[in-house]
């Protein structure tokens, strides 16, 4: 359940600093309050390149698997080879084991 934020803090920036504020949390793709809540409670923020394509990836996946199960339930598929998938799955896992393991350094 999310926390009803009634308190505010004011604070003046030079416009670099605001820019320089905003900048990384589009790059974090947070709000820039979301970002400095998170910077200033000293909690890491971490930014990993790429992951839009993963979860394009795996949204297409469940996609295509959601349809399959709705037509076996139909009764109009009984067999299903997911071969193919378990190994697409196999190749993300292990894309993105190498993407937490480039973070970890």
């Amino acid at each position: 359940m999310k926390q009803k934020k009634e308190k505010r803090i004011t604070l003046r920036l030079t416009p670099e600093q605001y820019e320089a504020i905003q900048s990384k949390a589009d790059t974090a793709q947070m709000s820039t309050g979301a970002y400095v809540r998170t910077a200033a409670l000293r909690h890491r923020v971490v930014v990993i390149g790429g992951l839009k394509e993963f979860t394009h990836e795996l949204k297409g996946i469940g996609r295509n698997l959601n349809q399959l199960v709705v037509l076996s339930n139909m009764g109009k598929i009984q067999d299903v080879y997911l071969g193919e998938t378990m190994e697409a799955l196999g190749q993300i896992y292990c894309q993105l084991r190498d993407l937490a393991e480039q973070e970890k350094r």
